[in-house]
């Protein structure tokens, strides 16, 4: 029998407006899979998302977006690995 596991592992910037970046950050962080690798000071972030499915990434990108204070969320890198 074979595993057929997978781990979706992407890498996003977002960008949110200065005065929410603290929330925001905090906000990323809460998420399931979700973490703010690196920050500018200015509003900008790299975030790593790790899940096991395509359909939990989107999910998050979605969550992303409609956070308070969010003003674009750009796809950077997406690697599938079979575990």
């Amino acid at each position: 029998m074979t595993d057929s596991r997978e781990c979706h592992v992407v890498s996003l910037v977002v960008h949110v407006l200065p005065a929410r970046a603290h929330a925001a950050a905090a906000a990323i962080g809460r998420l399931a899979g979700a973490e703010v690798c690196a920050s500018d000071g200015a509003g900008r972030f790299v975030v790593l998302l790790e899940a096991e499915d395509e359909a939990r990434i989107l999910s998050a990108f979605g969550e992303l977006e409609h956070l308070e204070g969010v003003l674009s969320v750009a796809l950077v890198y997406h690697e599938v690995d079979a575990a």
